[in-house]
């Protein structure tokens, strides 16, 4: 499984990753939205984590131009800081699978991904 995460900070995607790798996952990571629009067309990510709070560009706004733009089903999981109900529905309704407040625990992280993943698997 291949998985694309953006989060404009280094100190939530290192860890991150090197979990997510020790797992056996493909990671892709960037701190710069607009980048990721271009890793999204060539790592061709199975599953994407972002982070809705973003200088220069939100994360809602990266999954609304994936799931409009791309017309991509990609499963979606957020993780932020943003606590607020109306953000944490406006992405539900972008079509996010799973929102996670930080500080994230990796653990919990990485069985949401095992979950989605065997539900997409099995669907």
């Amino acid at each position: 499984m291949k998985i694309l995460a953006i989060d404009d900070d280094q100190l939530v995607l290192l860890p991150l990753r090197k979990k997510l790798e020790q797992l056996g996952y493909q990671v892709c990571t960037s701190t710069d939205p607009k980048k990721g629009f271009e890793i999204f067309d060539s790592f061709k990510p199975n599953l994407l984590i972002v982070d809705i709070n973003m200088p220069k560009f939100s994360g809602l706004e990266f999954i609304r131009y994936i799931r409009d733009i791309k017309n991509s089903s990609i499963p979606i999981i957020v993780l932020s800081g943003n606590t607020s109900a109306e953000v944490i529905s406006e992405g539900f309704r972008f079509g996010i699978n799973d929102y996670l407040k930080k500080p994230i625990s990796l653990n919990e992280i990485c069985d949401r991904i095992k979950r989605i993943n065997i539900y997409f698997r099995t669907h």
